[in-house]
């Protein structure tokens, strides 16, 4: 899993969404202030460089121009003819002549320069970069143009008045249809830019509530069941970010609370179980042991040879009994996690001739047929010895115990992988398959050996433990033409 900066996490993802949001507000009022109108507006009669030039706004046909929104800023046109005489008006006249000098025409043609200069217009007021001062100029203004008509040269004038204008040229107090058509522009401008700022929001909101917002109802939903002991429950965030870590760490714990649920709905069951067994196994000797014991209290029993048989009897239930308790002391020591072992450096297949030594009597008196397969190589473990010929001697004595007289058994170490492998395969009486899955639990028999009270099922439960305490497993396999084997695997050194 990458660290450092490279990794994606929420909290930079809202910084990032805040300060796009951010850069979005700002572009917009950049917007309205300075460049709306060019984005959204582009008609001529919006712009005032195309009023105010005499060129572009007057014509042959000067009876029939449109000066409304000239007059809106209380300009108006003249029309002179070859001798600059004023022949013809139109709006209204606020600086009156009868004849113009060519001095005259110049002075007031001094904005005409800067009309072809590059400017804009924001709602419908018109800027020109000038940085001069109006005591530049004289009290009218004045833009002209020549053009002929029935063969006569005459010159157009559009003229305004210089107060109308600051020092960037920016049109004041509009009014008439300058001051409708900027309110349009004003108003379609506001609506777009609320629009598109309410479109950035929207989208803004969004994000956060499905990378935020939307994955902590998940979470606080999936808490919620997990607490109320739901413990089956997964989450799926669909979210980046932490929320994959918090997804993943969410349901491994949700899946160890399971396990281990049902881990511990399966140790009270069986310490149920463990319990209602010790007291069946217990009564019946004890019941065995009181009914001699009265008995021969109450000189019921005469006969010498009736009394000896009695004493014989308790005797063995009293051993059973004793190995019953020892095993259940064993097992019980094996459960506790605080029982430490004594792990030594093993030779192991010579550990396990001398186990099998031990037991060859046994092997002979009930004329088992044992062959050994044990390779001569040194295979070196550490386990505790003591444990682990416990787990070899019940095996051993399981095969013997459990099996009628004259079978044939195979003993095999060898080495798998990392593991070093003890197999003990027999022929004799086969365990049913009902209790293949059950047969390492405690109490539980592979023949009618605790019925009788010759076993006590806790010997395959106690080699479970041991195996599992070295970190290896034992497993019942079925093997070929009636074999059954156990097999002991143990982690080499």
């Amino acid at each position: 899993m990458k660290k450092a900066f490279t990794q994606k996490t929420l909290s930079r993802y809202i910084i990032k969404k805040y300060l796009s949001f951010l850069i979005v507000i700002l572009l917009l009022f950049t917007l309205i202030r300075n460049v709306g109108a060019i984005l959204l507006f582009g008609s001529d009669n919006l712009n005032l460089s195309h009023v105010l030039d005499a060129g572009s706004l007057i014509g042959s046909d000067y009876e029939n121009t449109d000066i409304s929104v000239l007059s809106d800023i209380g300009g108006w046109i003249e029309i002179l003819d070859e001798n600059s005489h004023v022949i013809y008006t139109k709006g209204e006249v606020l600086d009156p002549h009868a004849k113009y000098s060519q001095e005259e025409l110049l002075e007031m043609n001094a904005l005409g320069a800067l009309l072809g200069k590059k400017s804009f217009t924001v709602a419908g007021v018109l800027n020109i970069s000038y940085k001069g001062s109006l005591r530049d100029f004289p009290p009218y203004l004045a833009t002209y143009t020549s053009f002929e008509r029935d063969g006569k040269r005459m010159t157009a004038l559009v003229r305004f008045p210089a107060e109308k204008i600051s020092a960037e040229f920016t049109v004041l107090n509009p009014s008439g249809r300058v001051f409708s058509d900027a309110l349009l522009t004003g108003a379609a401008l506001f609506i777009s830019c609320a629009a598109v700022f309410l479109f950035f929001l929207l989208r803004y909101a969004q994000a956060i509530r499905t990378h935020v917002a939307a994955p902590n109802e998940k979470l606080v939903k999936g808490l919620r069941e997990i607490t109320s002991g739901n413990y089956d429950t997964r989450i799926c965030l669909n979210a980046e970010y932490e929320y994959r870590e918090i997804e993943d760490s969410f349901n491994l714990l949700a899946e160890e609370l399971m396990n281990a649920t049902k881990e511990r709905e399966r140790l009270n069951r069986e310490r149920r179980q463990l319990l209602s067994n010790i007291a069946h196994d217990l009564k019946t000797p004890i019941t065995t042991l009181q009914g001699y014991a009265k008995a021969l209290s109450d000189h019921m029993v005469i006969s010498p040879e009736q009394q000896e048989e009695y004493l014989s009897a308790i005797y063995r239930k009293s051993v059973h009994m004793t190995d019953l308790v020892n095993k259940l002391l064993e097992y019980s020591r094996l459960e506790n996690d605080t029982w430490h072992f004594d792990f030594r450096k093993t030779e192991f297949t010579e550990f396990v001739r001398t186990v099998i030594i031990d037991q060859y009597d046994e092997f002979e008196a009930r004329r088992v047929d044992l062959e050994t397969d044990i390779p001569d190589l040194e295979i070196t473990l550490s386990v505790d010895r003591t444990e682990i010929r416990r787990v070899l001697l019940n095996l051993l004595g399981n095969c013997i115990a459990h099996n009628p007289p004259g079978i044939s058994a195979r003993a095999v170490v060898r080495t798998e992988g990392r593991f070093c492998v003890f197999e003990l395969w027999d022929n004799g009486t086969p365990v049913p398959p009902e209790l293949q899955e059950s047969i390492f639990e405690p109490f539980v028999c592979g023949d009618a050996s605790r019925k009788s009270g010759n076993g006590s099922g806790l010997g395959l439960s106690i080699c479970r433990k041991v195996a599992e305490k070295h970190g290896g497993t034992i497993v019942l396999k079925e093997g070929k033409d009636g074999y059954k084997g156990f097999i002991l695997r143990l982690p080499l050194l």
